[in-house]
């Protein structure tokens, strides 16, 4: 199954009751950051500081879609000039080892290609004040299709195209030289892949009341699931915790977090010296409706990846995710967002999509709070 037709049959199941079972609509999207090699570890999503009731569980089925074309800079800056000419777009290994000679640093990298992710996630309470969490993620990585779109687009707009232009369409590469470490692979890994299963327990440090904000603490650890010799996963356990913090004033809803992991080695390149990785993240959701909200969030990522004189890899990454949630009958609600990188550097995905549908036991619809009552009575 290839990327597209994995990508349409996702949507057509999303479309039918049932099928796809996560969070109250004024909740932050569990967007994290999309990079093939980030995702290999442990980092946990951006979430609400809110817990569920005991006995009361919510059940989720969410997929990000992204495009990717990343590289060392100075290949980058070869392909922008000769790569068409010279090489017909293709990095092949050689090229990749020569680019990583010519470094200070001696390393190179490239990701090319389209990533689907698609996680199936679990929340249930236990106690007042303590919930457990589960995400089995599953992944499909190939050449896509969205090459020519996107360069399109910034041809007809006169943006600017990090040297896409020079790199061949719609193909697959994974490459990393350097540190005495070889990773290259120019066939992407076929059908829909197990990734690593995370498992969580959160508890609550302060529950929202009145003026008085939500915080929680979430301990997490990262399971070697999925197969670290297809980029599925690491090959080794993460463990992270993250704290977060929810507050609501009458439509508006304020939350942030910080995670921080401890990671495993990378299988794949055992000698190389990861450090552990670092996020923190802003949302903000307006109710526009009582059945619907805008969600905004800004996502800032310290990857494993060591920095690089030249390479991109080991800078922060910020990226962007707006969209909406919206309250479907019988407990279901759906949600979809665009996700945008907001800076300038090769590490991170250039554009993709996320989209969910989520189910909440215990009732139709969530009891409201005091400001929700009043928006649903006003409109």
């Amino acid at each position: 199954m290839n990327l597209r037709s994995t990508l349409t049959t996702l949507i057509l199941a999303c479309l039918i009751p049932g099928l796809v079972l996560a969070t109250d609509l004024d909740e932050p999207f569990p967007v994290r950051e999309a990079l093939p090699f980030r995702l290999l570890f442990l980092d946990q999503p951006p979430g609400e500081a809110g817990l569920l009731p005991a006995s009361e569980a919510r059940f989720s089925v969410s997929a990000v879609y992204v495009n990717t074309m990343v590289a060392t800079d100075d290949l980058i800056h070869l392909y922008s000039r000769v790569g068409q000419q010279l090489y017909d777009g293709e990095v092949d290994l050689g090229v990749l080892q020569m680019v990583a000679g010519s470094q200070d640093s001696q390393t190179a990298f490239i990701v090319d290609g389209e990533t689907l992710r698609t996680s199936l996630r679990a929340r249930v309470g236990i106690l007042p004040r303590l919930e457990a969490g589960l995400e089995v993620p599953f992944l499909s990585q190939g050449s896509g299709f969205m090459d020519p779109i996107i360069d399109s687009f910034h041809d007809h707009l006169h943006l600017p195209d990090g040297g896409r232009t020079g790199f061949a369409h719609n193909q697959f590469r994974a490459g990393y030289v350097g540190d005495g470490e070889t990773v290259y692979l120019d066939r992407s890994p076929s059908g829909l892949q197990l990734g690593d299963i995370v498992l969580s327990a959160t508890g609550a440090l302060l529950l929202e009341h009145g003026r008085s904000p939500a915080l929680s603490m979430t301990l997490s650890a990262k399971l070697p699931s999925g197969d670290y010799r297809t980029l599925a996963g690491s090959g080794s356990r993460d463990y992270g915790a993250n704290v977060r913090y929810s507050q609501t004033w009458g439509r508006s809803t304020l939350h942030a977090g910080y995670s921080y992991n401890a990671l495993g080695e990378w299988r794949l390149a055992p000698d190389l010296p990861l450090r552990n990785s670092k996020s923190m993240f802003a949302a903000y959701a307006y109710a526009a409706t009582p059945n619907t909200s805008l969600i905004v969030q800004v996502l800032r990522s310290g990857g494993p990846f060591p920095f690089r004189s030249g390479n991109d890899l080991g800078k922060v990454t910020m990226g962007l995710s707006a969209g909406f949630r919206h309250r479907l009958p019988r407990g279901f609600d759906f949600e979809w967002s665009f996700v945008e990188n907001l800076e300038p550097y090769y590490n991170t995905p250039d554009i993709g999509t996320f989209i969910g549908l989520n189910f909440r036991t215990g009732a139709n619809l969530p009891p409201p709070s005091k400001d929700r009552a009043g928006l649903a009575s006003s409109d």
